[in-house]
């Protein structure tokens, strides 16, 4: 097992180290609104440590899309489909974060952009955003990850997140963010009706609840967490060392490609 310089993030314990480690095989990931089992780990803004504890392969705990009404299997896959980048065939990168985490911030605004010039654009990996907003210490966190997936149904699901972290320091003084959601959706050329139905559905809070269920029965304690290939990868890890643990990775997959 590889160990880093301890990175920061929201929830570990004091002391707790992150750590990169295998994890049991999983069955390919897709998106969660087709509610197939999916790896999904976090640690840094949360609960307690559990880095002793093995993780298992995560499986879904909701209704399927065939239960639902065809506009909301709809809109639920639109949504889903909104926080992934890359090619299908690439090597999955799941990050787990809560956007009033200010670790999660401080990845996304320092390591985003290059591991997106050296990972995604290039086709070598598909990077998906799962939500574990942690609302016994950020009270806005749901709402900001149910109003993140309704911009991705309207193909805006990152500059969303971009403006989300940005405006981290203001939500926290806020009683409600609604009024900044409806900003940003303005700024972003959103249809505002659209957005604001969206954001009464049921629909996508109940994708919201499925990740948390995910990260539930992961055993995932904290955020940003990162599944990486077959590797877990725990905190706000400098770029330098996250980029080595997705190169280790990429090694490992392309190993197991040729066998």
């Amino acid at each position: 097992m590889r160990r880093y310089a301890r990175p920061q993030g929201c929830g570990a314990r004091p002391g707790a180290l992150p750590f990169s480690m295998p994890v049991p095989r999983l069955r390919p990931l897709v998106p969660l609104a087709l509610l197939a089992a999916l790896g999904a780990f976090v640690t840094a803004c949360g609960r307690s440590d559990a880095s002793a504890q093995p993780r298992a392969a995560v499986q879904a705990s909701a209704t399927t899309p065939a239960a639902q009404p065809r506009s909301d299997t709809a809109l639920a896959r639109r949504a889903d489909a909104g926080r992934i980048l890359g090619p299908d065939s690439a090597m999955w990168v799941v990050m787990i974060s809560d956007f009033q985490c200010p670790y999660c911030k401080q990845w996304h605004e320092q390591s985003m952009a290059e591991f997106e010039r050296d990972f995604i654009t290039p086709g070598k990996v598909r990077f998906a955003y799962l939500h574990l907003p942690l609302t016994s210490i950020h009270p806005h966190a749901q709402a900001q990850a149910e109003a993140s997936m309704c911009a991705g149904v309207q193909g805006k699901f990152w500059p969303f997140a971009d403006a989300l972290f940005r405006s981290q320091a203001v939500v926290k003084g806020m009683s409600s963010p609604t009024a900044l959601f409806t900003r940003f959706a303005t700024q972003l050329g959103l249809d505002r009706a659209a957005f604001d139905q969206c954001l009464a559905s049921p629909v996508i809070k109940q994708l919201v609840a499925n990740d948390v269920a995910q990260a539930n029965t992961a055993g995932v304690q904290s955020t940003p967490t990162f599944l990486i290939g077959d590797f877990l990868v725990q905190g706000a890890l400098p770029y330098r060392d996250f980029r080595k643990a997705v190169d280790s990775a990429l090694v490992v997959a392309r190993a197991k490609r040729v066998r």
